[in-house]
């Protein structure tokens, strides 16, 4: 598993490089390039910071504090070392600007990479609008495996909100449910349970249904899913 790992990162690694043009906005700070290009770039209009203050139960976002990462926008310039946060709700990209402001992103931005320093791993979203069909659901899709099959998954937010009686205040309860989904062909085809991967990846059929089966694989878990589309993917490569 520690493989699949490492190949998915270098792949990772990879992909990114390959990206056209890089801003270091950590380096820009310091005294390099002016670091209001990227205000120029991305747009950003101030953040509603009274929409989620009655929160008592869940979260927005994938990560509640502001965390360090890169963006690269739709022609492919990347922007990195940036304050950010994913609202997974309104699927908004917040970041700080140089100047230490909280802005709403208004550019469209391909890719979101989160870099989770506690796991020491970078963490990739990219928007349904370049990936998949125009009918794929709006939002932010997290890359979990690539290769000849993508795989990606969704976190889907809502909110409830109620107002205990008696009280001047409504309060917001926030739940999380998780869809996965298949790129292949650039066609992106929602997974409803991992026994339907096997006739979604069908020339690999047989295979996959008997690795469900050796390794008890429920559909229950990211591992279970990375490990079947892995998988597949390192037969794929032996073509």
């Amino acid at each position: 598993m520690k493989n699949i790992f490492i190949a998915f990162f270098s792949c990772f690694s990879a992909n990114i490089a390959a990206q056209t043009t890089v801003v270091d906005v950590g380096k820009a700070n310091t005294g390099g390039t002016a670091p209001s290009n990227l205000i120029y770039a991305v747009g950003g209009v101030p953040m509603n910071n009274a929409k989620y203050v009655t929160i008592v139960e869940g979260s927005a976002f994938y990560y509640d504090a502001f965390v360090s990462g890169k963006i690269i926008l739709s022609g492919g310039r990347m922007y990195d070392k940036i304050k950010l946060r994913l609202d997974l709700m309104d699927n908004s990209v917040q970041y700080i600007s140089p100047e230490g402001t909280e802005l709403v992103a208004t550019t469209p931005i391909k890719t979101v990479v989160l870099y989770d320093a506690a796991l020491d791993k970078a963490l990739q979203f990219d928007h349904s609008d370049f990936i998949g069909s125009p009918q794929t659901e709006k939002g932010w899709y997290q890359l979990l495996d690539t290769g000849t099959a993508w795989l990606y998954k969704r976190h889907n937010k809502s909110i409830r909100e109620n107002k205990p009686y008696g009280s001047a205040t409504t309060e917001q309860y926030i739940t999380t449910s998780y869809n996965y989904y298949l790129l292949l062909n650039s066609v992106l085809t929602p997974i409803k349970k991992i026994k339907a991967l096997p006739d979604l990846l069908a020339d690999k059929k047989v295979q996959l249904q008997e690795y469900i089966s050796l390794n008890s694989l429920t559909g229950k878990s990211d591992k279970d899913y990375l490990m079947l589309v892995a998988y597949y993917n390192s037969l794929a490569a032996k073509k």
